[in-house]
C-alpha cells in the first residue's frame, strides 16, 4: 500500500478519534478541458476522434499541498459525534506542515497548526481561545497502524480535472491506549482516489471496539484544491508553532 495514502487516511481517522490534528492553503486547479463535440449536421464524413488533453498535476507524492474538506462521525455507546471542517496538508523535502479548522456538532471549534522537524512534530491546537503546543515523536506512534492492508485498483477516477486511479483499501487497524478511546482495534474499508501518488478523496467506513463497546467511524474527505509544496508555508508554520511552546 502507498504509504502516503495510508498516512493521509490514518491521520484523518486519528483526528476524528482525538478531535484534533488536521491541515490548510493551496493552488487553484486547472479548469477541465472542453468536451469533444462533433457537428454531424455539417459533416457526413467520418472523422477520427481527437485525443483528450491530459492535465498534468503540478505535484507528486514526494511534494504536494492539498486542501481538503472533511466530514466524519464517530458512534459509540449509542451516541454519535459528527465533526466537519477543512484541512491543508503539505508534504515535501524540507518538512511536513498542516493547518485547519474542525467543528463538532456542539459547535466546539478547534483550530490547529502542525509542522515537523527531524523526528519531532509540533502541534498547536486552540479551543475556546486557549492554545497548547505539544511536541511528539514523528511519525507519531499514536496514529492508527494498519495491519494486513490490501489495495485493489477499481478503475479510473477524476478529481480537480486530474485523472487518477480509484483504489479499494481493506485492512485491520489498531491504536495504542488513549484516554479518549482506550485501546482501539477494528477493520476498515476505504475508497481512495489517488492522482500521481497523492490522495484527492477518501470515503472510509470503519468498525472497531473500544472499552469493549462497538465503535463505528465514517469519513468523507474531498480535495478542493491541490498544488505544489510550499517551503515558505512550512517555514512560517514551524517558526510560529515553536515560538508558542
Amino acid at each position: 500500500m502507498n504509504k502516503h495514502v495510508w498516512i493521509g487516511v490514518a491521520a484523518v481517522v486519528a483526528a476524528a478519534l482525538l478531535f484534533m490534528w488536521m491541515y490548510s492553503l493551496s493552488v487553484v486547479h486547472t479548469p477541465p478541458p472542453d468536451r469533444f463535440k462533433q457537428d454531424t449536421a455539417t459533416s457526413q464524413t467520418p472523422q477520427s476522434r481527437p485525443a483528450v488533453a491530459v492535465v498534468k498535476p503540478p505535484f507528486d507524492a514526494s511534494a504536494y499541498e492539498v486542501n481538503y474538506t472533511l466530514v466524519y462521525t464517530v458512534s459509540l455507546r449509542g451516541a454519535a459525534v459528527a465533526v466537519e471542517g477543512w484541512v491543508v496538508v503539505g508534504t515535501g523535502p524540507a518538512g511536513n506542515y498542516s493547518f485547519g479548522v474542525v467543528t463538532s456538532m456542539l459547535k466546539d471549534t478547534v483550530v490547529f497548526k502542525t509542522a515537523t522537524e527531524g523526528n519531532s512534530a509540533y502541534i498547536r491546537t486552540c479551543l475556546h481561545g486557549y492554545c497548547t503546543v505539544n511536541e511528539e515523536k514523528w511519525p507519531s506512534a499514536g496514529l492508527i497502524q494498519g495491519v494486513n492492508v490490501t489495495r485493489t485498483a477499481k478503475g479510473q477516477c477524476m478529481r480537480l480535472s486530474y485523472t487518477g486511479t480509484l483504489y479499494e483499501e481493506r485492512g485491520m487497524f489498531k491504536r495504542a491506549s488513549h484516554q479518549s478511546v482506550g485501546n482501539l482495534t477494528g477493520n476498515y474499508t476505504a475508497y481512495v482516489c489517488e492522482v500521481n501518488g497523492v490522495m484527492l478523496s477518501a470515503d472510509l467506513t470503519a468498525t472497531a471496539s473500544a472499552y469493549g463497546e462497538p465503535v463505528r467511524i465514517t469519513l468523507k474527505l474531498e480535495a478542493v484544491k491541490a498544488g505544489p509544496y510550499s517551503p515558505e508555508t512550512y517555514r512560517r508554520i514551524l517558526q510560529e508553532v515553536k515560538a508558542n511552546r
